[in-house]
């Protein structure tokens, strides 16, 4: 027996010599330190050593494997495209693991630009530069040419230019080389809106309107007018009135503003108008008589032309629809008798109804 445990003891101290103490330190992995990366460039991840205690030989193992030269060895380069946070896992010879992380980022610089291309207004103004241009992240920025902008170091200026320009951004990075990008703002010509020539008509006539030079319209005053979002409304003041035109071009982004008059010569006569298309389009669909606010007790009545009457209004005011009682008529010509209540007697003629 004594011979035996003699031969153990020797064993284990022969064993313990070769193997050493470092046999029985921790396994510890070491990622290495976080690091910023310029755009463009690279940087090796993983300590030096990346893995010590244990007993080696180790086997290496990194996660996510994006952007990574390779995933089982030590030191693997980064090529980095965007931020990442990567383990390390360490394996020893007896199946012993062990983790650390390292954070690569890029450098500030990866978020600046110039910003997109852009089409103004004249007199209007745009801001350059990309959301994320700030101050205090250790860039500078420089623009040029300097012409019509309020400053050319701010990291998002705005510019007024009276013609289209381009501008080119150089940022200045810590640590990384210079960056330069360019943007373009466009000049958008103002629309040449044209309200048309004054118009002079009877009190009770309609004025048919001319706008041109746009492509989306409004009129104003609208109380006075039928469809006054197109280029061609029609008027029905009753006193000399100014109208004014708003226009824009067709990508309804630039407008322009112009004017004219309806003058209007104060009349009493009723003026008669001989057809109108009641097919529910906005446009016409009443049958109008012109001045007939004026004789509030007028009558009216409506044949067709077998004689047979088919409407008949007490105070008409504009609104016969081309119906007989609530059923529609066809297209034809009807025949009117109107007597307006002033004492002089009635009044008659065809109107044509157009479907």
């Amino acid at each position: 027996m004594n011979t035996t445990l003699r031969l153990n003891n020797f064993i284990f101290s022969l064993f313990f010599l070769l193997v050493g103490t470092s046999s029985f330190a921790q396994l510890v992995a070491h990622a290495g330190v976080d690091k910023v990366v310029c755009p463009g460039s690279s940087a090796l991840i993983g300590g030096s050593p990346a893995a010590t205690g244990g007993l080696a030989p180790y086997t290496y193992s990194w996660s996510p494997p994006n952007f990574l030269s390779s995933t089982s060895i030590a030191n693997p380069s980064c090529a980095l495209g965007s931020y990442a946070t990567y383990t390390l896992t360490v394996t020893d010879d007896t199946g012993a693991v062990a983790t650390d992380q390292v954070i690569m980022s890029l450098n500030y610089i990866s978020n600046v630009n110039a910003g997109n291309d852009t089409a103004i207004c004249v007199n209007s103004y745009a801001l350059l530069g990309a959301d994320l241009n700030v101050s205090g992240v250790g860039v500078s920025y420089s623009w040029s040419p300097t012409t019509y902008l309020n400053s050319n170091t701010l990291p998002r200026p705005t510019s007024t230019p009276l013609t289209s320009i381009t501008y080119t951004l150089t940022a200045s990075p810590t640590g990384c080389p210079v960056f330069t990008d360019v943007v373009t703002v466009n000049i958008i010509p103002t629309p040449a809106i044209n309200a048309g020539p004054d118009v002079t008509i009877q009190e009770g006539e309609i004025a048919v309107l001319n706008a041109s030079g746009g492509f989306y319209y409004a009129w104003s005053p609208q109380n006075t007018l039928t469809y006054p979002f197109t280029a061609h409304p029609d008027a029905e003041p009753i006193n000399t009135t100014v109208y004014y035109l708003y226009g824009t071009d067709s990508t309804n982004t630039c407008f322009n503003i112009d004017s004219m008059t309806v003058v209007v010569i104060p009349n009493a006569e009723v003026v008669f108008y001989n057809t109108f298309s009641p097919n529910n389009d906005g446009n016409n669909d009443t049958w109008y008589i012109g001045n007939i606010y004026k004789y509030p007790n007028n009558t009216l009545e409506i044949y067709n032309r077998n004689g047979k009457l088919v409407y008949k209004k007490k105070g008409y005011d504009n609104t016969w629809d081309g119906k007989a009682f609530d059923e529609e008529l066809p297209a034809a010509t009807y025949y009117y008798v109107i007597d307006l209540g002033d004492g002089k007697g009635v009044r008659h003629g065809t109107v044509t109804l157009i479907n």
